[in-house]
């Protein structure tokens, strides 16, 4: 089985002052969750904003690296930061985006959405680029990370391009990867 997460924020201490969706001990919920579901069958996409740096005091990253799934990062912006050491967690580490075509469905796998409704954001190059690449590899579902759940209720804008998508930030799933097949539901 394919599955999706994304933004698992690793050691990133003010994560939890910036999102009121985030806890004390939200990165043992991540790891509960995906512990109790993959298996050495499974493949777990991770789009992007992976860790906040390699120095792995709690364990989690050791966690992280024991799942018994074949992991690969599609990069978001905190990945380049941590460039160094993602290969020791990733068996593959793709740069900006992946197109997959599973069952008549092609889905674009990148960290960024079509639009970030957010004011005052970056990547908007990035955010552009998606929209190209949505467009012209004919996609049907663009799969994405880096809009975080807030209070105001802003979060992506790919609707308004015509674009399906599916946040898999973990905010959004309940720290659960998202499978493949419900992506497909959606599109």
């Amino acid at each position: 089985m394919i599955f999706f997460i994304s933004d698992t924020h690793f050691y990133h201490r003010n994560i939890v002052n910036l999102s009121a969706f985030r806890f004390e001990g939200f990165e043992n919920r991540i790891l509960e969750n995906l512990e109790k579901i993959l298996t050495e069958r499974d493949i777990l996409y991770h789009l992007g904003d992976f860790t906040w740096h390699g120095k792995d005091k709690k364990g989690f990253l050791k966690r992280w690296q024991a799942l018994p799934c074949r992991k690969v990062l599609v990069k978001g912006n905190h990945d380049e930061v941590t460039s160094s050491v993602l290969p020791i967690y990733f068996d593959e580490i793709i740069p900006f985006f992946k197109i997959l075509d599973i069952r008549g469905k092609r889905l674009l796998l990148s960290h960024y959405p079509a639009l970030d409704l957010r004011k005052k954001r970056r990547y908007i190059d990035r955010i552009c680029r998606v929209r190209w690449l949505f467009n012209f590899y004919r996609c049907d579902h663009l799969v994405h990370g880096h809009v975080h759940r807030n209070l105001a209720g802003i979060h992506c804008g790919c609707f308004l391009y015509g674009i399906k998508c599916f946040n898999v930030n973990l905010e959004f799933t309940g720290y659960c990867p998202v499978s493949v097949e419900e992506v497909i539901k959606l599109a």
